[in-house]
């Protein structure tokens, strides 16, 4: 057959190499080379016309098989990070929640049993509501000291005649909010009252005499806006988070715990029972993984759909239907599904809870079949993609003399050499 170099042409062109970093060894090169021969045995010669879109076709043919083929490969491998990788899990995220701080560490427990009895609350306190447009200071500087655990901030707040209440409440609320000390103020309305309300940033109780994380301390004789907003009038106490793991009692300053320095939790309200977290299998490599294997998948059924031609019976579409008919069951029970028009779509949900369930694991690491079927349903599409487009034959090989002219079968054997076979 003769050698259209219009299709390498085309190839250096359009195309760009795909950077693949799998290896041959010697023997396998050695099948690829006994399987054109044998192929080519009984190959006709063709008369073939390449326009662009026929060799774009062809290109389109192998490389969506080679993809379907390599893509399936990591799935028979039990040790791949597809089942090797961890993620956090937990029963019940909305109660605890965390990750993984080193997702290598040795110590990291399997699963465990958290319930939380109380959480960990900030010190809250809410000053006197007084009237909003009502003048409750005198004009002058009002001096206080805002006690934190770590620090003793200063402030001193001038109140001009004609500040109403609110004037100077949201004047303190900022003052407080640009020292960044720990204690978060905000200003509150009740109808035509308003009030301020001042928050730890911290949570737990601390080791101090009256247990609390702030305090206002007025200067100076005579009228000071601490005593008559009552800055020091306290809403709620801090207190600790009170939890038990596998059945052993904690308290913490927190809702924020680790683990062993490699497990992460917060806790977000508490529990009528045990919360189960632990690991289970990451889904993300899964995920991309079976993205790039349903792409190649339904990439053949594109281009099956456009091709009409076929060898005697055979066709493109009828290679590749049927290849995964017989596991269509299970493979929608792990989040596949098959849809109307051959394609296959995913169920990333139920391809985590597969995952985490064990029933993703088991289907392609003890199901060796479905990589054989896809193999060898690709063979032909790999070893001859020219074969699925339209040609004349010009005439049939002697069958009395068979000869092994390796690479007459296809323009495209050639590219076995490059980096795109």
């Amino acid at each position: 057959m003769k050698v259209n170099s219009n299709i390498y042409n085309h190839l250096g062109a359009n195309t760009v190499p795909k950077k693949r970093t799998t290896t041959h060894k010697s023997s396998e090169l050695k099948a690829i080379y006994t399987k054109m021969a044998q192929y080519n045995k009984s190959s006709p010669l063709y008369m073939l016309s390449l326009s662009d879109s026929k060799q774009e076709q062809i290109i389109n043919i192998k490389e969506s098989a080679l993809s379907l083929r390599y893509s399936i490969q990591s799935f028979g491998n039990p040790e791949d990070d597809i089942y090797s990788k961890k993620a956090f899990s937990s029963s019940d995220n909305s109660s605890v929640s965390g990750s993984l701080k080193k997702p290598g560490a040795a110590n990291i427990p399997e699963s465990l049993d958290i319930q939380i009895d109380t959480l960990a609350t900030e010190q809250v306190n809410v000053s006197k509501y007084v009237k909003s447009n009502e003048f409750s200071l005198v004009p002058k500087e009002h001096r206080f000291t805002l006690e934190t655990l770590s620090t003793s901030a200063h402030f001193g707040i001038t109140v001009n005649k004609g500040d109403s209440n609110a004037d100077v409440q949201s004047k303190l609320v900022n003052y407080i909010n640009n020292r960044n000390i720990g204690v978060n103020a905000s200003l509150i309305k009740d109808g035509d009252n308003t009030a301020i309300m001042l928050t730890s940033a911290e949570t737990g109780k601390p080791a101090t005499d009256d247990g609390l994380h702030f305090s206002f301390v007025p200067e100076g004789a005579g009228q000071n806006l601490v005593n008559v907003f009552e800055l020091n009038n306290v809403r709620s106490m801090p207190s600790n988070s009170s939890f038990s793991i596998n059945g052993d009692q904690h308290i913490s300053s927190s809702n924020h715990i680790s683990i062993n320095q490699a497990i992460e939790l917060d806790f977000h309200k508490t529990t009528q029972g045990p919360v189960k977290v632990g690991l289970t299998s990451d889904p993300k490599k899964a995920l991309e993984q079976l993205e790039s294997f349903t792409s190649a998948y339904n990439g053949l059924i594109d281009i099956s759909s456009n091709s009409p031609s076929q060898i005697g019976t055979r066709s493109l579409s009828t290679d590749i239907a049927g290849v995964l008919s017989k596991y269509k069951a299970n493979m929608e029970s792990i989040g596949i599904t098959t849809l109307d028009d051959g394609k296959l779509s995913i169920d990333s949900e139920k391809v985590t809870q597969s995952l985490a369930s064990g029933e993703f694991t088991e289907f392609f690491t003890t199901n060796a079949t479905i990589a054989t079927d896809i193999e060898n349903a690709t063979n032909r599409l790999v070893l001859d993609p020219i074969a699925y487009v339209n040609k004349t034959i010009v005439s049939y090989p002697n069958a009395s003399n068979k000869l092994n002219n390796t690479y007459t079968q296809s323009l495209y054997s050639g590219l076995m050499y490059n980096n795109y076979a």
